[in-house]
This record gives C-alpha cells, structure tokens and sequence, in this order.
C-alpha cells in the first residue's frame, strides 16, 4: 500500500545582492539536507531590492553616500555577515565590491535557469561571483560567464538577458511579493501557508518544514 505523505512546497523570495539571503540560501541547504524526508520541492522567488537603479548599476560608494549610509552600522553587520557566513562556508569580501547592480539581468538568468532545472546552480554562482569575488552581476558579459559555469548555454544566456525573456513573470512575481506584505528578503513561504522572514537558523527552517507538512491544508503527495 502506498504510502501517504504531504508535498512540501517552498517558495523563497530573495534578491541575488541581499547578504542575508546568500546566508539564508546556504541555511536553508542545510534544513533540507535535515528533511529529505519530506521531498521538499524549493522555488526561487525574484525580488529586486533596488528596482529604479540603471541597468548599469551605481558606484558603491557614491550610492552609499547618496542615501547617507551610516557606515559605521554599515560596518557592524558587514563584521558580523563575515562571521555568521564563514559558518555556512561563505568568505563575504565586502571590500571587492565595486558595484551595486541593477538585478533584473540576474534574475533573468536565474528564471532561466529554473526552466532548466538548475536555478540553485545558478542563484549560488551568482551569489557568490557577488560576495566572495567582487563581480559586478548586472554586466552583460560578466553574466554569460557565470550562466556557463552554472550549466547554461552560453548563447541561449545571451538571448534570454537581451530580449529579458521571462520579465513579465518577474514583475508579476514583485507584485505578488507586495500583495502579500513582504517588504524584506529572504522569505520563504511553506506550502503557501505561511511565511518566515530574514536569513532563519537551521533549525527554524526545519521545524517550519515539519509543521508545514503536518497542516491539514497542505496538499498530499503519494510516494
């Protein structure tokens, strides 16, 4: 006789310059690996931090400035970013950043990708080109590279930035994220249920998984 489990369904918004959410994408690895018994299925949810910047992006520093940016506070969370993510075996490098992107193109890739099967891949490579290599992930050609070291097609990664193939579902994706309230990634939504926000430990993510699976409302899957 088959046995009947709940599917588990995760739906995570985040932005691919969000410190927070590379150090909850790396957590979240980790809750999964937990729960393999639940066969949870994660989607990744485009939500961009920054939507007016030009597609070329800002100087860091002068968009620092330009929104007078305590960079003393600034520099308290980058101190404790590096020590939480080395946790998780990120190396942030803050100091290589030149750049603030523009993330559209990103997340053209990333949607890409999804069609692909391989959007993780992809989100982790540009996370980290970001925070651990200084790169500017709003460059055409910067972003081609990373697609191919993801699993891409080069050509097809080209197409998909220059004709922005998969940008209304990107905005229609931003939109939803306001209906629902969010105003602030990661946040990962269970089974449609309920959300959790902020780059949660482990542990939480894994006892929302267990909870989410138990609700009456999720949706049964057959193994």
């Amino acid at each position: 006789m088959a046995r009947m489990i709940r599917a588990l369904r995760i739906d995570v918004y985040a932005d691919t310059v969000c410190p927070w959410c590379y150090l909850g994408k790396r957590r979240l690895a980790v809750a999964l690996a937990a729960r393999a018994q639940h066969a949870p299925r994660v989607a990744w949810r485009p939500f961009e931090l920054n939507p007016d910047l030009p597609v070329d992006g800002a100087d860091r520093e002068s968009y620092l400035a330009a929104r007078s940016i305590d960079r003393a506070a600034l520099d308290r969370t980058h101190r404790m970013l590096v020590e939480l993510g080395r946790a998780q075996g990120i190396e942030f490098r803050f100091e290589r950043i030149g750049r603030v992107p523009n993330t559209r193109r990103s997340h053209l890739l990333v949607a890409l990708a999804a069609r692909r099967g391989c959007a993780d891949a992809m989100l982790e490579r540009l996370m980290r080109a970001y925070f651990e290599e200084g790169a500017d992930i709003g460059d055409f050609d910067t972003l081609v590279g990373l697609a191919a070291d993801a699993g891409l097609e080069a050509r097809e990664a080209s197409r998909a930035i220059a004709l922005r193939s998969g940008q209304d579902a990107i905005i229609a994706a931003q939109r939803h994220a306001a209906s629902l309230g969010f105003s602030g990634v990661p946040t990962y939504v269970f089974n449609g249920e309920y959300a959790l926000s902020g780059a949660q430990e482990p542990a939480a993510l894994a006892a929302a998984m267990d909870e989410a699976v138990a609700m009456p409302g999720a949706p049964p899957d057959e193994t």
